[in-house]
């Protein structure tokens, strides 16, 4: 619940446009905070960001039960991964974007953003055992980051019905099937 606490406080600034004037030191006064415990998640306002996927991410495994996994193949899971990511982002979409529209020309913000990312798509691609082959692996990795960065900026400047950027995913996953064999390599973890 703190997660959420913190989250929520966060989004709130950036939505109002206040992204700029937010101390770490100062909301943890306004969230009733030990010194320091903002530190902890994050040491800059620059990888709230990261520290928000972290949160999401763990939202998005747990949304996804054994039952669906057993029952589907693959890649409509990891489709079912990526489009549940930006649903419940959804509720954050402002923030998100006036947080992204602050850090502009900051090239610091869109490599922590893109390690963020790309930490994403591993922890989605490590709920399946892949075969053997790392580059195989590697590539399918920047395959899937690849359709998260497009879909993710087609969702950005939609309405909340998400209907681009979950028509992109579909289609991305399709392509990625037809065209490669990656899937195949794909088998799922038991737990």
């Amino acid at each position: 619940m703190l997660n959420l606490k913190i989250i929520n406080y966060f989004f709130k600034q950036a939505e109002i446009g206040n992204w700029e004037e937010i101390q770490l030191l100062e909301a943890e006064k306004r969230l009733g905070l030990k010194k320091n415990t903002l530190d902890k998640l994050f040491k800059d306002k620059i990888y709230f960001l990261a520290h928000f996927d972290r949160y999401i991410d763990e939202k998005v495994i747990k949304s996804v039960s054994y039952e669906d996994i057993s029952s589907n193949n693959s890649e409509d899971i990891i489709q079912e991964y990526i489009m549940n990511k930006l649903d419940f982002m959804n509720d954050y979409k402002l923030g998100i974007s006036n947080i992204i529209n602050f850090y502009f020309n900051n090239p610091k913000f869109y490599l922590v953003s893109l390690k963020s990312t790309k930490s994403t798509t591993q922890i989605y691609l490590n709920q399946f055992n892949f075969s053997n082959n790392k580059i195989r692996k590697k590539l399918f990795e920047k395959v899937i980051l690849a359709l998260f960065l497009l879909a993710f900026k087609k969702w950005l400047y939609e309405d909340s019905t998400n209907s681009g950027a979950f028509a992109l995913i579909d289609k991305g996953i399709k392509r990625i099937k037809t065209s490669t064999t990656f899937f195949e390599d794909l088998t799922y973890k038991k737990k």
